[in-house]
């Protein structure tokens, strides 16, 4: 077995880093994302595919979340390190495979900034072969869902 190690594509946000990392960097931010309200939204959305993944139990607070997705099961996150206005990385406290999660945000102008993610999880040559391609797909959704997020309009917690 051996680390892995899947990247996002380099995402533009149409916030400033500083906004950005401010609401990232206090994942309290995410209940106003994940109530039942947005969450039923979102399914309507994603029509048919939304059958594919539930997400339930939703709770937040500054450090860590945690949820219920189907058919994975319960998902328990940790913002293990902040590097101010530039990256956070985020643990895996529960859940079938330990991975970390580096989020790094530079800016690129007093409007703009990039985004990019990048997983780490220790899987072994079976596990590669079946789930590395779904990964890498499945980052890059993450990194685009970023650029969705109307980060400014959610109220600072810090």
């Amino acid at each position: 077995m051996g680390v892995q190690k899947y990247v996002s594509d380099v995402k533009i946000l149409s916030w400033s880093n500083d906004i950005v990392y401010d609401r990232l960097s206090n994942l309290e931010f995410l209940n106003s994302l994940f109530n039942p309200d947005n969450l039923e939204q979102a399914k309507q959305q994603m029509g048919d595919k939304a059958d594919k993944f539930n997400i339930e139990n939703f709770t937040a607070d500054r450090d860590s979340c945690s949820f219920t997705i189907s058919p994975v099961g319960k998902i328990g996150l940790r913002i293990v390190e902040r590097q101010e206005l530039k990256s956070l990385k985020i643990s895996n406290d529960a859940g079938p495979i330990d991975f970390t999660i580096w989020i790094q945000i530079l800016p690129v102008d007093n409007f703009y900034s990039k985004l990019r993610l990048t997983i780490h999880t220790e899987l072994n040559m079976m596990m590669k072969m079946m789930v590395g391609k779904k990964l890498k797909e499945g980052i890059n959704q993450i990194a685009e869902g970023f650029t969705q997020i109307p980060f400014g309009s959610i109220p600072s917690a810090n």
